[in-house]
């Protein structure tokens, strides 16, 4: 086994071989990288509101075991419905080339709330009429509001080990955390690595913090609502200054007389 690197220099010949390994290193170092992320989103897609148009940038999507590139930036009109719309990215498999196999990816706004497999949701947000749509949070519970703002909760991320929960979503979360002094060391010390993280945290790792800070007693999370619920009560507890129950244990100080 070898790598065949080019030499890019003056009067040296670009031989069909190495642009065969160019093309092997572009696509097999993205696809070395995500091979142990589930699919949906990975990288990207952050979503902005300006007017009446809702703006996606750049990222990555894993689709099945291919990893996409998305590398434009794409804008999606929108309009008071008065009922619950989704913005998803829809992808399609071509293989009727013999030369090559297309990707095409398509960002589509709807109202029907039944998801196919090849469909995945960036954002949700039911907007009435006469309101402005907002893409900003007050707080970290404000991102559970579903009227007239963008949501995040339900979005189709991949992380490592499968799917998980948006960035945006434990970002929030870990600034609620470091700008409270109330929170535990173990808070902290998770808010850290969802600050540091590139993409999005985990699956295991968050369900394994949030089983350790609950105060509620859960210990299974079905989906990402109930993920989200255990983390503003999580966040409820620190505002009130309330102490991590069954886990954090206090030791009594006794003076001995002599």
């Amino acid at each position: 086994m070898e790598n065949l690197y080019p030499l890019f220099e003056r009067n040296r010949i670009l031989k069909k071989e190495l642009l065969w390994s160019l093309r092997d290193y572009s696509f097999a170092h993205i696809q070395l990288e995500y091979q142990e992320h589930g699919q949906g989103i990975l990288r990207g897609c952050d979503i902005s509101v300006q007017g009446k148009e809702l703006v996606i940038s750049p990222g990555i999507l894993k689709y099945g075991k291919f990893v996409c590139l998305l590398t434009e930036e794409e804008r999606i009109s929108f309009a008071p419905a008065e009922r619950m719309q989704y913005l998803r990215l829809k992808a399609e498999v071509d293989k009727t080339s013999p030369d090559y196999i297309a990707y095409r990816m398509e960002y589509f706004l709807t109202s029907e709330e039944e998801k196919k497999e090849n469909e995945f949701e960036l954002c949700r947000f039911c907007l009435s009429s006469g309101a402005r749509l907002r893409d900003k949070h007050r707080d970290f519970t404000d991102m559970g509001t579903q009227y007239d703002t963008v949501g995040f909760i339900h979005a189709d991320w991949g992380g490592l080990g499968g799917k998980t929960l948006a960035p945006a979503i434990t970002r929030c979360f870990a600034r609620t955390i470091l700008e409270s002094g109330n929170s535990q060391p173990e808070d902290r010390s998770f808010a850290y690595l969802c600050m540091n993280q590139l993409g999005a945290v985990p699956a295991y790792t968050l369900t394994s913090y949030l089983r350790y800070r609950s105060t509620s007693g859960l210990d299974a999370f079905k989906d990402n609502q109930s993920l989200y619920q255990s983390m503003c009560a999580i966040v409820a507890s620190i505002g009130q200054g309330s102490e991590k129950k069954g886990n954090t244990r206090k030791e009594k100080h006794r003076i001995l007389v002599d």
